[in-house]
């Protein structure tokens, strides 16, 4: 074997060693995570406002239930007094135009007479339980993706890198987030035509995090990150189907799996194709 060969070989080695280590080990250091208890948030946000001022600087979040709130209702407008700072129209959009996103230019460009945004001043109001922001401090150091990057292993309760590194990581900050221990909701859900004709669709959705549990970690839930059952109501040509959800941490040893029951079919089936966490109703298209 030639020396040139075998220098290349060895770097190669080397190289792959490399990656390795770095998969292995994606947490951040002890002198980074300390940015979150100072120029980051708890969550890995930048602290600081903006330059201009137009967005404030984060200081803590709405941490209390806002007068006259009781367990059960709706929750009040905390910016009630509000006042617009100014209104975007079809006249003056070119000023405002590389602030919006396509489909806000969209709805100017479709509907040039009627459609105006109001905007108000912005707010930082977002807050969690200080069990998210230790776990977020935790997470920082310890958790590592897994399989190449198809899972996560040493985080729990929230995202597992508040200081992402890459995309990936991105991802999995979104798929992991603290969302509470369980969801039990109602909803209607309706896809307009341009005519303005729609069919509403009613669905009654009960969600189940089992790694958001302050006691629980990726190495206590069981490889399953959400329990998901959705179960439509309305239209009458669409009540009864039922879809069922098991969500996982590592999606190498157990990928994600779906069931759907059709009450036509009267049969339960596979599905674990679906692409949820969001999951569209059965049998609608699009």
């Amino acid at each position: 074997m030639s020396e040139t060969r075998r220098t290349s070989m060895s770097f190669c080695a080397m190289l792959m060693t490399g990656l390795i280590v770095t998969a292995a080990f994606a947490n951040v250091s002890p002198e980074d995570a300390a940015k979150l208890e100072n120029e980051l948030t708890p969550v890995g946000a930048i602290r600081a406002g903006n330059e201009d001022g137009t967005i404030p600087p984060w200081e803590g979040g709405i941490t209390t239930p806002p007068a006259g709130y009781e367990i059960g209702d709706h929750h009040p407008d905390p910016f009630a007094d509000d006042e617009i700072l100014f209104t975007i129209t079809a006249e003056n959009l070119d000023q405002y135009r590389d602030k919006l996103s396509p489909g806000q230019l969209a709805m100017f460009e479709r509907y040039p007479d009627s459609w105006r945004m109001h905007v108000y001043p912005t707010r930082r109001s977002a807050s969690f339980p200080d069990f998210v922001y230790e776990a977020c401090k935790d997470n920082a150091v310890n958790a590592i993706l897994i399989e190449t990057g198809n899972g996560v292993t040493n985080a729990r309760v929230t995202s597992p890198f508040p200081i992402p590194q890459d995309g990936l990581e991105c991802i999995w900050n979104h798929t992991m987030r603290y969302r509470g221990g369980s969801i039990e909701h109602v909803i209607g859900q309706a896809t307009p035509t341009p005519g303005g004709s729609y069919t509403m669709v009613t669905l009654e959705e009960r969600v189940l995090f089992p790694y958001n549990d302050p006691e629980a970690s990726t190495e206590t839930i069981g490889n399953r990150l959400i329990y998901f059952l959705q179960t439509i109501t309305a239209p009458a040509r669409l009540a009864g189907n039922i879809l069922l959800v098991h969500d996982t941490l590592n999606q190498v040893a157990e990928p994600r799996k779906a069931w759907v029951y059709n009450p036509g079919q009267r049969r339960v089936l596979h599905a674990q194709w679906m692409a949820v966490l969001r999951p569209r109703p059965v049998g609608h298209r699009g």
